[in-house]
């Protein structure tokens, strides 16, 4: 076999890999990278989360609450022996009532902070239709990829048709990456009563504040990816050779956009206050 038969394979080859993904991984995208309210009615949450019965992971939260409040009372009748300073009942008994209020409606909370983050979305999403004209999302950006793949239809060998390529394999490993993001906010919705329960100890506050931060990036992830989207949907001169390094640089940030929004966001901390 020449060299020649060995391209022409390989052309064939990357074609058939192109089509097959081109029709299915962005409209999957398309619907696993914007989240709302709705997923609590979507499946698996609607099997796992029951509005008007009795939800497991809320007992054991209300069993872990009960636990504290014990294990509280311990530590008070030790402290009477030996001295030691311990945290006043008005102030554990405030804390506990709150966090009982913030467990048992743990789900209605998440239920409006995705509500908050989907409206912010939607007015991101309208400041983007008037710069490009169009609709900005994964949809789009597969017929501009499509649109550069009737430009360079003769060999995937070239520079070109390399950079073709590698949108194409880049689209599977951005379809793994927002999957992941996807199931992990599933995830911390299911443990958000576990997370909160978790505020009533300051031993126990950091897993806190880190749930409430993982669910702060992968949320805000959907925002970034419209306005990254809007870069390459908003080139005029599709023929350049910058505009399909803009699409390549596009699809690398999309894949790397939970790293980089995790970057971002890494500075931002809660104000400390002093104990008077």
């Amino acid at each position: 076999m020449n060299i020649n038969n060995i391209a022409e394979s390989l052309n064939i080859l990357i074609e058939k890999f192109l089509s097959s993904i081109e029709g299915q991984v962005f409209d999957i995208l398309d619907k696993i990278t914007l989240i709302g309210p709705e997923i609590l009615k979507t499946e698996p949450l609607k099997n796992i989360f029951f509005e008007s019965k009795i939800n497991g992971m809320i007992i054991i939260a209300n069993a872990l609450i009960l636990f504290y409040a014990c294990y509280y009372m311990f530590t008070r009748i030790i402290s009477m022996y030996n001295g030691s300073e311990v945290e006043s009942v008005n102030n554990f008994v405030f804390k506990i009532i709150l966090v009982v209020l913030l467990v048992n409606n743990s789900y209605f909370i998440c239920n409006e902070i995705l509500t908050v983050n989907s409206n912010f979305c939607e007015s991101i999403d309208e400041f983007s239709k008037d710069i490009v004209k169009r609709e900005v999302n994964f949809t789009e950006f597969k017929n501009e990829i499509v649109s550069l793949k009737e430009v360079i239809e003769k060999d995937n060998l070239t520079i070109e048709g390399i950079i073709k390529s590698m949108l194409a394999f880049g689209s599977m490993s951005v379809l793994v990456t927002f999957a992941i993001r996807y199931v992990t906010i599933i995830l911390l919705v299911i443990i958000s009563p576990i997370a909160l329960v978790c505020l009533v100890s300051n031993t126990t506050r950091g897993i806190s504040k880190m749930w409430g931060k993982l669910l702060f990036v992968n949320l805000i992830i959907q925002i970034f990816v419209k306005i990254i989207l809007i870069i390459p949907l908003a080139y005029k001169d599709k023929n350049s050779e910058l505009y399909k390094v803009i699409l390549l640089g596009t699809m690398y940030i999309l894949y790397k956009s939970n790293s980089f929004i995790r970057e971002l966001t890494s500075q931002i901390s809660l104000p400390k206050f002093n104990k008077g």
